[in-house]
Formats: C-alpha cells, structure tokens, sequence
C-alpha cells in the first residue's frame, strides 16, 4: 500500500512538473540532449504580451520570437539561469530593465534585434563572458560605453547596425580578441576627429566587416553620404587650457576690495566646449561658455550669483569686489573630441589690509567695466 502511494504521488509530481515547467502559449521538447521552450510560431502566432512564467528551469534554449513583447522585467529570467540561447528578436520591446541579463552566466547566442530599444543595460553584459553571438541590429540605440563589451573576449558575431549611434569611443572593440565579423553600417555617423580612428581601424583590422558603402558620414554637411573609410585627415588637436591671474596670484597678496580677473586661454581643434567651475564655501556654480555669438562687454552668465562673479564669452571670469565669501577654487574646462583639459587656480583673501597696494574697499563698478572680452588675453581694463 505504502509502494502504491509512492507510486502515484510520483506520478503526481512529474505531472505537476510538466504543468509549471512549460507556459501554455509554448512548447517544451528535448533535442539531442538540450532542453528547448518555443514561445514562438507555435502554430498560429500567439502574439505574447509578455515574457511568459514558467520556463523550465534547465531549458537551454528560448525562442521568443515574433511576439508583442514591450517590456523585459529585470525577474523575466531570473529562474533560467542554465540558458545558452536567447532568442528575443522582432518583438516590441523598448525597455529592458537592469539586472534582467546579468544573470544568464552560460549564455553563448543572445539575440534582441528588430526591436525599438533605445537605453540598453550595458552594464548587464559583464558577466555575459560566454557570449560568442550578440545581436542588436535594427534598435533605436543611441550611446555605446566605451567599455561595453570590455569583458567578451569569446564574442565572434556582433551586430550592432540600423542603430542611431553617432560615434563609436575609440577602444570600444578593444577586448574582443575573438571578434570576426562585426556590423555597423547605417548608423547615422558623425564624422568628426572622434571617429577617425574608426575609418583607420576599418582599413587594416583582420575583423570581417561588410557593408562599407553603408557605413557614411551622416554629419557633417560636407562629408555627409561620404564612406567613413574615405573620410580625409581632419584638423584635431586635443584641448588645452591655460589659466592666468590679474593681479598674478601666486605671487600677489589678495586684499578686500580688490578686483581679480582670471583668463582662460583655451586651444583645441574642433573647437573645445568651455566652461568655468566655482567652488566657494559649500556652494557650487556652473558657467558654460556659449560656442557661438558675438563678443562684447556683457557678462554671460545671470544675476542669481548678484554680481559676485562676471563671466564674458572670452573665457574670463572676474570678481568685481573680492571678500572672504569669494575664497575658493576656479577651474576652467575644455572639451572637444579628443578629450578635456582643465586648469584652475585657488583664491585666498589675505587678511592684514595693511600693505594694499590699492585703496582698500574700492574696486570698479561692474557697470564700468568694458573692453574685457573683446579678444582672448584680458590685456586691460577700461573703467569710466
């Protein structure tokens, strides 16, 4: 009797089993010894809304292909974690959240092309170091970390391509020493000193990558449509930044009062982004420079810092009357293609007035400063 009851509650079980380990909409069948799930043209399409529970737990192989999924929950898979291919491709999904993939350890195929993502969790693939096929074509992607794939020397196949990527980071393929063919084409590029290396790379890598009249500039005006292999030599220099005191402040001492302009020479081709840092007390201010406009004698920043600091589209900044709430670091950035470049200096009031070379307490009026942004190199100061 008591035989007999072991025999069907384990009769009972397998069938229990069977039921939570296969989701009604798909099929679950064994093939040469590998455990697979078809989610996906099972007969008529199912039209999946989400990923379905109830995958068996040591399924190798999902095929969710073709459905109407929008959404990967970062617990979609959390209970597959023996899966070596996922197949995820012409869905409708546009967020995967993090955590979703980083699980999935022993994946080898991981496929989410011809779908409308445009965040991906990057940071999901680190230890994804199994992976010899990733495809991610025909996405709506638009930033890819330089270390993205830092960690997938096994990866063979990549396909990134019909993306929305404007550059790709220099030393983004680095790690993937097994890579042999890699997609990229129509992605709108922009052919600027950043993507240089890139047309070089192109040029002399043993990696197969097709499609090169599809790889083109999309900006700017003038290399657009043109093959980024055939992109010429662009003018680049890396930024540089110089910054200078008046008076100078390293050998100067710094009275109440006193009117204290700092230069921020910068170079760069493209052109660099600029912008001044102050860091004052506990509070912090931001001054990016404008890349365009006419230069004149009007302070570019607003008056939320009352005339504290006056910041021209030169580079220089100025501080009218300084006192002891105007102690602290002034940096100047520079950002173009190629990198960032800082330098900065510290003021510090003195605090014996006694040897002021000026007239303590005066400084100009911040209405009768003009003339000071004319051209780079704050040379002089006219005062009415």
């Amino acid at each position: 009797m008591a035989k007999r009851l072991l025999q069907i509650l384990a009769l009972w079980t397998f069938v229990i089993g069977i039921v939570q380990c296969c989701p009604e909409l798909c099929r679950c069948y064994d093939r040469n010894g590998k455990h697979l799930a078809a989610c996906s043209f099972n007969g008529p399409l199912k039209d999946l809304q989400e990923v379905p529970v109830g995958l068996p737990s040591n399924v190798s192989s999902v095929f969710l292909s073709s459905n109407k999924i929008k959404f990967l929950k970062s617990k979609s898979f959390i209970n597959i974690t023996q899966v070596t291919a996922l197949y995820l491709a012409h869905n409708r999904i546009v967020t995967i959240e993090r955590g979703t993939l980083a699980h999935l350890t022993q994946l080898v195929t991981l496929d989410i092309s011809y779908n409308k993502i445009v965040n991906f969790p990057w940071e999901d693939l680190v230890n994804l170091t199994a992976l010899h096929r990733l495809r991610m074509n025909n996405n709506e992607m638009v930033n890819l970390p330089m270390d993205a794939f830092s960690t997938l020397e096994d990866l063979e196949f990549l396909s990134i391509n019909n993306n929305k990527f404007t550059t790709i980071v220099q030393g983004t393929f680095s790690a993937l020493s097994s890579l042999s063919h890699l997609q990229i084409f129509n992605n709108p590029f922009a052919c600027s000193c950043s993507l240089e290396w890139l047309r070089d790379w192109v040029a002399t890598t043993n990696v197969s990558v097709p499609e090169l009249t599809s790889i083109v500039c999309d900006t700017p005006e003038n290399l657009k449509g043109m093959m980024v292999t055939n992109v010429p030599k662009l003018d680049c220099e890396a930024p540089a930044v110089t910054v200078t005191s008046q008076p100078n402040i390293e050998e100067s001492d710094l009275y109440e009062g006193v009117m204290v302009i700092l230069n921020c020479v910068t170079k760069g081709s493209p052109t660099p982004q600029v912008s001044w840092e102050v860091t004052v007390g506990n509070q912090n201010y931001m001054f990016p420079l404008p890349s365009t406009g006419e230069m004149n004698d009007k302070p570019i920043n607003d008056k939320t810092t009352r005339n504290r600091f006056l910041v021209f589209r030169n580079g220089s900044l100025i501080i009218p009357r300084l006192s002891e709430k105007e102690n602290g670091n002034y940096s100047c950035t520079a950002v173009n293609d190629l990198g960032k470049a800082e330098g900065g200096v510290k003021v510090v009031l003195t605090v014996s007035p006694e040897t002021s070379s000026s007239t303590p307490g005066f400084s100009p009026p911040a209405e009768s400063i003009t003339l000071c942004c004319q051209k780079p190199g704050l040379e002089r100061i006219q005062t009415v």
